[in-house]
């Protein structure tokens, strides 16, 4: 076989190489912790220092700021390569990446002070959690139950975030949150220290997959924050600015690679398997047999449009030249259709494996768990097939369900 054809050649042509920012030591290691880390339900120290190390924390943030300077592409295949070594690890820092990739975004637009907030991550490699999923909001974006109330030159915020990854690690929380006054700016975006008095985070993440996430929840009572740590304002219930979409783009495109990294896992896996089990009666592996092929090539079918898509979405917001309110649309219809694609490509690369996909422990079975976790990122697949409708209708949508709630009559 011609090796421009060769397997791992082919997926990783659709991605920009990253080795500069995340060695494959790194990767090799991080392995090494992940069915611990799976066990304990928490992240081994060393997960996060190894990245930490290779100054991973600071990945997109402008080289000028002492960042990696990573365009969202390459944070992407970052994200790829991590989620198939270690999901949970992956997801879990993927909230601190799309909240620097968002911090990021506000500055290229407003060129304000904000530099200083994203040099003082990167110079101390804080780790942000996003803390922006609250319960009662139905998947909405653009809304918060989280008030603030203001006094003087600062805020008192009070309400709960759940989930919220890599909380109790956290060095800072970037949070949304409702000013009590109202007003067509009063969903604000603020930066505040986790230690900052307030702010609780209480060990409630115990889950079926993506356990080492260490999604906790966040309780704020009476939290001061300083009107200058906040970094963004916007209208509630809304469709959100320019920055707001880039921020979107951002977590809609790096969730997609990092439940592609794990599905690309399974992949390998099932390759592994039909090449190494034979069925003795036929005298040969599995691999050699079509109707197995097929059953992998299925699987392909629609993991690597998948992945082209994704770095193609990515690739336009890092050129810029579009307004990433434009490109909505297609993130969330990619978000949406990546819930999908992934469960179905690990479950049939489990049939591929056999059994041992079904055992208590090991890696096959830990990335069905895994995988599922897919369906429960913000906005629902409910908020987004409604939204995706109504666009296409010309008929106003925002970020949220919009209907009636059924009456008897």
């Amino acid at each position: 076989m011609d090796e421009a054809y060769d397997y791992q050649r082919g997926v990783t042509a659709i991605w920009p190489g990253t080795d500069h920012l995340v060695p494959e030591s790194v990767l090799t290691e991080l392995a090494t912790y992940t069915e611990d880390n799976d066990r304990a339900g928490r992240l081994d120290d060393r997960s996060v220092a190894a990245l930490r190390d290779c100054g991973y924390l600071a990945l997109p943030v402008p080289t000028t700021f002492h960042g990696g300077g990573a365009s969202l592409t390459e944070c992407c295949a970052v994200q790829r390569r991590i989620g198939a070594v270690d999901p949970a690890l992956a997801i879990g820092l993927n909230m601190h990446l799309f909240s620097m990739g968002y911090m990021v975004e506000h500055w290229l637009r407003h060129n304000d002070e904000s530099w200083r907030l994203l040099e003082s991550i990167a110079r101390s490699n804080h780790i942000v959690a996003s803390a922006f999923a609250e319960p009662g909001l139905g998947g909405s974006l653009t809304r918060s139950n989280c008030t603030a109330r203001r006094e003087g030159d600062h805020w008192v915020v009070n309400g709960l975030k759940v989930p919220c990854s890599l909380a109790e690690r956290s060095d800072v929380l970037c949070l949304q949150m409702i000013d009590e006054a109202g007003g067509p700016q009063s969903l604000l975006v603020a930066i505040v220290p986790t230690a900052t008095p307030g702010i609780e985070v209480v060990r409630t993440w115990n889950t079926l997959g993506m356990r080492a996430s260490e999604s906790d929840t966040v309780r704020l009572v009476d939290c001061p924050i300083p009107d200058d740590l906040i970094v963004h304002r916007g209208p509630p219930g809304g469709v959100g600015d320019e920055v707001f979409a880039a921020g979107n783009a951002w977590f809609c495109t790096t969730a997609t690679a990092c439940y592609l990294g794990v599905a690309s896992a399974a992949v390998d896996q099932a390759r592994a398997a039909l090449s190494n089990s034979k069925i003795s009666h036929l005298g040969t592996t599995r691999a050699s047999l079509p109707s197995f092929q097929s059953a992998l090539g299925d699987i392909l079918t629609e993991l690597l449009p998948l992945d082209a898509a994704c770095a193609r979405l990515a690739g336009l917001i890092d050129e810029h030249k579009l307004d990433p309110r434009n490109l909505t649309p297609a993130m969330l219809a990619l978000r949406h259709q990546s819930v999908d694609i992934a469960i179905r490509a690990v479950e049939l690369a489990s049939e591929l494996v056999g059994v041992a996909s079904y055992a208590a422990t090991g890696p096959a079975s830990r990335l069905i768990r895994d995988v599922h976790a897919a369906r429960y990122h913000p906005p629902t697949r409910f908020v987004t097939r409604q939204l995706l409708g109504r666009w296409a209708l010309g008929l106003p949508w925002s970020f949220e369900l919009t209907e009636r709630p059924y009456e008897e009559a």
